[in-house]
């Protein structure tokens, strides 16, 4: 009968922001832009969420007035500069249950978040929502230049630990970016609610 797995002791827990700690709603800013131009549903959630032009704005390649500009030349679009930055940031709610863990874990362990996101994004929830502010450390992606999965985002928050990146929690909701936190010697889970987190919290002693 082999021993029960030994796993190092747990100093810090860093988390994901979106679809984690705050649940982003991509479709509300389809059904937003979708007045405005001729583009197909699936085309404005392509170009918002998943394209380069994104991943530049994520990267802080290009302003926030850069990313509008580009974003309505290719929607076709005549959307004015004060309704998209109310759009974009009107796709937000806070995750069930995670305002309690996090109440409760910041109690015993500091805090960090480590987000692909990008500024206009990052300024609203820091605003809105009270629960980040438990949260001393931010390793943001358009800070930083890179993003999750890329070494560099992990590099910057195991140099922010200034302790052994074993002793770090990471949770995220995408396996990808879980795999290359355990690459770079974090302890990492895929999160998928609050209440199997608290079930996985609980069965290592952490809760």
């Amino acid at each position: 009968m082999h021993p029960p797995k030994r796993h190092p002791p747990v100093t810090a827990i860093a988390f994901d922001l979106g679809n984690v700690l705050i649940r982003v709603d991509q479709m509300r800013l389809v059904r937003y832009l979708a007045p405005y131009t001729q583009a197909d549903p699936q085309e404005i959630l392509a170009l918002t969420f998943a394209s380069s032009l994104k991943s530049a704005y994520d990267t802080g390649r290009l302003s926030t007035q850069e990313f509008y500009q580009q974003l309505i030349d290719r929607l076709s679009c005549s959307l004015p500069y004060e309704k998209f930055c109310q759009y974009w940031t009107g796709i937000f709610s806070l995750e069930e249950g995670m305002e309690a863990v996090i109440d409760r874990l910041q109690e015993r362990y500091p805090l960090l978040i480590v987000s692909n996101t990008d500024p206009l994004h990052l300024d609203y929830v820091r605003t809105k929502f009270r629960v980040l502010r438990h949260f001393k450390r931010y390793i943001l992606s358009y800070q930083l230049g890179c993003q999750k999965p890329e070494a560099g985002i992990y590099q910057a928050l195991i140099a922010a630990l200034e302790q052994p990146p074993e002793q770090c929690l990471f949770i995220d909701d995408l396996w990808p970016n879980v795999a290359a936190a355990c690459q770079h010697g974090l302890q990492a889970w895929q999160f998928f609610s609050a209440a199997e987190l608290i079930e996985q919290l609980a069965s290592r002693g952490l809760w």
